[in-house]
C-alpha cells in the first residue's frame, strides 16, 4: 500500500511538471502573436490602415518573427526589410503619419 501511494505521488508530480513545461514553452509564442496584434492595432489607429493593409502588416510581422527566430544574428536586416515592406503599403498621407511615430513604434517591437 505504501508503494502504491509513493507511486501515485510521483505520477502526479511528473504530470504537473510536464504540464508546467508545456505551458512555459507555449507562452512566448502567444506573447509574440500578441505583440504583433498590438503593433498592427497601434499602426491601424495612428496611420488609419485599411483592413487589407492591416492584414498585410500582420503577415509581414509574422514573417519577421519567423526570420528572426531562424537567424537571430540577422535581426537588424530583417527589421529593415520589414519596415521597407510596410512603408510600401502606405499612401502619401499615411507615410507622413508613419514617419512621425515609426521610431517609437519599432522600439516597442
Amino acid at each position: 500500500m505504501k508503494k502504491f501511494r509513493t507511486y501515485s505521488y510521483n505520477l502526479v508530480l511528473m504530470l504537473l511538471l510536464i504540464n508546467l513545461s508545456v505551458n512555459i514553452s507555449a507562452k512566448p509564442i502567444l506573447q509574440d502573436e500578441k505583440s504583433i496584434g498590438e503593433f498592427a492595432s497601434v499602426l491601424k489607429q495612428k496611420v488609419l490602415l485599411s483592413a487589407d493593409q492591416e492584414a498585410n502588416v500582420i503577415n509581414i510581422l509574422t514573417e519577421l518573427k519567423n526570420n528572426v527566430t531562424d537567424k537571430p544574428e540577422n535581426k537588424a536586416s530583417f527589421i529593415k526589410e520589414a519596415q521597407s515592406k510596410i512603408e510600401k503599403l502606405f499612401d502619401s498621407k499615411q507615410k507622413m503619419k508613419y514617419d512621425i511615430i515609426k521610431n517609437d513604434l519599432w522600439k516597442k517591437f
